[in-house]
């Protein structure tokens, strides 16, 4: 159990940093698009595009980290004033009735999004028309660490449990 939590706690942390990276050519894409759009008068056909995928992926690979750092947006006026053997069960019920079935789901039907685009091999609607089924992986793999974040935290949950 130790093991499984730390890799999957290690994985996150790396992904997230090297994913926080995406900004840099994010900001430099939208940079460039808004200086050929308003200064020149020459919007390219792929800045837009491009910086949306961008952040599609900045986005999706850094949820699992966020959730490892517990900085999702989260309702605490109750839970936080709970003791702590409360609140951990609040945490586990709450992951069994929605984190479990609502991002399991997602991440069956992101992996399942994903293999139907490889099989078509899809490219976007726009003149550009880059492919799109690398973005979709990507998506998929966001859900499935996100998914991997939830279950390593329901078992420090168990574990802290546990030794109350």
């Amino acid at each position: 159990m130790d093991f499984f939590i730390r890799g999957v706690n290690w994985i996150n942390e790396r992904v997230g940093i090297v994913t926080s990276f995406l900004i840099l050519p994010m900001v430099f894409v939208v940079a460039y698009e808004v200086v050929r759009r308003y200064v020149f008068n020459s919007p390219t056909s792929w800045g837009f595009e491009l910086s949306t995928y961008i952040y599609g992926v900045h986005f999706m690979l850094g949820a699992a980290y966020t959730h490892l750092h517990d900085g999702h947006v989260a309702i605490d006026v109750v839970v936080d004033r709970l003791p702590r053997k409360p609140k951990l069960w609040m945490r586990i019920i709450t992951f069994l009735l929605l984190f479990l079935p609502f991002v399991g789901i997602i991440t069956y039907e992101s992996i399942r999004y994903a293999l139907a685009s490889w099989s078509l091999k899809e490219h976007s609607w726009s003149a550009w028309r880059p492919p799109i089924y690398p973005i979709k992986t990507l998506m998929a793999i966001g859900f499935a660490l996100l998914f991997l974040q939830g279950i390593a935290k329901f078992l420090q949950d168990i574990r802290e449990l546990r030794r109350e």
